[in-house]
């Protein structure tokens, strides 16, 4: 990526700065706040990965962002471009420094220009998933609600993928393989549901405990549990022709809550009979009286009384302590181990240390084009530039197939936890890396910004200059080195006379003498 700058209007211009390798002079100070925009989004039904990086050396690639899109998810992520010294203004602010100085100032400089190396990846999702769950490959097109189950599985609840892997012969038909994976994902969510109302009953049994009136039954959306006042209760909380007692104090609180919680206890001019059998239900059970008695709880006293806690109808006693739930009935047959030739095989699908080596070092390049620059005419307006994420995205989706769309800004804890699930994904479509990664993509992002020290109009007017001329320079110098190819061979026929003419005659100085002083008249 080649990117231009043009400098500001005309000012009182200040004093030069001392020549400073840590310090460069303002027209390259001036060229580090442009800002791109990369953009991504997912079609419906449809699901990958993306990860944002930089290069490493021999082939690898540091991983320092990533996000899950499916479903129409969109998201914008801000890439910053700040630009570094050129070549040109490099060698002459170290040049007056000492051996040593200058030996670390190059290595510095190596550095930040390897780090400069932007990589993209993206990773489709579903034919990752036919490979891991050994599938044949496009078992999952049209399997829509599937897919949809497992990357469910895989993201939310985090299930190992040994427990919906295909695990019977490999000679079954296609459509075999994938009822028995279907099987599996429907064990696997039957176990889930098990697990979800055994969590539920826990914690109704809990709040009961802890609360044993009706309001347990309102945090839960559950009035069938039984709360019943006594009539001696209920005379006990109303009489008030003795001193106040801490049993009395009691029984009036109980009254109270009772009487908040069903609102079905009215204000009675005369109280009930000492004796009566009379019971003021709080919350009836939905089914009558249960069939066993239920237990009681006596608070002795002068005027005692009795509370009873109905547990509803049909409800069993919890289950005891280390009881477990119902494991799902399809047993999942053990893959055969493989072979030393089976294992050979599967070794040589990872590249070796001869086929690393073989491939093109990308951090080199930024250091290739800056040794290209200092030699070549106009390179001084070249300067090399990093790439770096923006702190905050902005992330559009829609939940539901007819919900709204839904923009949120991701800002630094908010892209840890998409990363984190991201690396727990990637963690299972890889077997912890056991199994590689072969539908996916990488884009190699190399940035140079040609900056001008004027605006447009004063370079146009002013110096005389074709600025769109410039730019066609570097763009062939840029391309020449990522390419290892000859500028001839990177332009098309009806332009490269042009160019060679005015734009790089130094790159294409023999397509320029062919062309002859005659064809000028006849350019475009």
């Amino acid at each position: 990526y080649l990117a231009h700058q043009f400098g500001d209007p005309p000012s009182p211009p200040p004093s030069p700065p001392p020549p400073n390798w840590r310090s460069p002079p303002a027209p390259c100070t001036s060229s580090g706040a442009s800002v791109l925009m990369l953009g991504a989004r997912a079609r419906q039904f449809s699901s990958f990965m993306l990860l944002l990086g930089r290069m490493g050396p021999a082939g690898t690639f540091e991983l320092k962002h990533a996000l899950i899109l499916q479903n129409k998810d969109a998201v914008d992520i801000p890439l910053m471009l700040e630009a570094l010294p050129s070549a040109t203004e490099f060698r002459d602010a170290i040049s007056s420094l000492s051996p040593e100085q200058q030996r670390f100032a190059k290595a510095y400089r190596a550095m930040q220009l390897e780090g400069s190396v932007f990589g993209i990846l993206v990773i489709q999702l579903k034919p990752q998933l036919e490979a891991l769950l050994k599938l044949p490959h496009d078992a999952l097109t049209k399997e829509i609600a599937l897919t949809q189950q497992l990357l469910d599985l895989f993201i939310q609840y985090q299930i190992p993928s040994d427990l919906l892997t295909y695990a019977g012969p490999a000679a079954a038909s296609p459509e075999e393989k994938l009822e028995a994976v279907r099987g599996h994902v429907a064990a696997i969510y039957k176990m889930v549901e098990a697990a979800k109302e055994g969590e539920l009953h826990a914690a109704r049994q809990q709040a009961m405990m802890e609360q044993p009136f009706h309001e347990y039954a309102e945090s839960f959306g559950d009035t069938s549990a039984g709360c019943f006042l006594s009539g001696e209760a209920r005379f006990a909380a109303m009489s008030a022709d003795s001193d106040e007692t801490p049993l009395r104090r009691n029984a009036r609180s109980l009254q109270r809550r009772c009487s908040a919680s069903a609102g079905l206890l009215s204000a009675c001019s005369a109280p009930p009979p000492r004796h009566s059998a009379v019971q003021m239900p709080v919350a009836a059970c939905a089914a009558g009286p249960p069939s066993e008695p239920a237990p009681v709880a006596q608070l002795a006293g002068a005027r005692g009384f009795k509370l009873n806690l109905a547990a509803p109808p049909g409800c069993g006693p919890p289950p005891p302590p280390g009881a477990s739930f119902p494991a799902p009935t399809a047993k999942a047959t053990p893959a055969p181990i493989a072979g030393p030739a089976e294992a050979k095989a599967n070794d040589d699908d990872f590249d070796t240390a001869d086929d690393v080596a073989s491939e093109l070092d990308y951090t080199k390049i930024p250091s290739t084009l800056d040794a290209k620059l200092l030699t070549a005419e106009g390179g001084a307006a070249i300067r090399p530039t990093t790439i770096k994420v923006g702190e905050t995205w902005t992330k559009r989706s829609q939940k539901a197939l007819l919900g709204k769309p839904k923009e949120e800004a991701l800002h630094t804890e908010e892209q840890q936890r998409e990363k984190q699930a991201a690396f727990d994904l990637l963690d299972a479509l890889s077997c912890s890396g056991a199994l590689p990664i072969a539908c996916c993509s990488l884009h190699v992002v190399v940035a140079a910004t040609h900056a001008f020290d004027q605006s447009l109009l004063d370079t146009v007017i002013q110096q005389n200059v074709n600025p769109i001329e410039k730019l066609e320079r570097s763009s062939l110098l840029v391309a020449t080195t990522i390419h290892d190819a000859p500028a001839g061979r990177l332009l098309r026929d009806e332009v490269r006379e042009r160019v060679a003419r005015f734009a790089a005659p130094e790159l294409l100085g023999g397509d320029a003498a062919a062309a002859g002083e005659g064809a000028v008249a006849d350019l475009p």
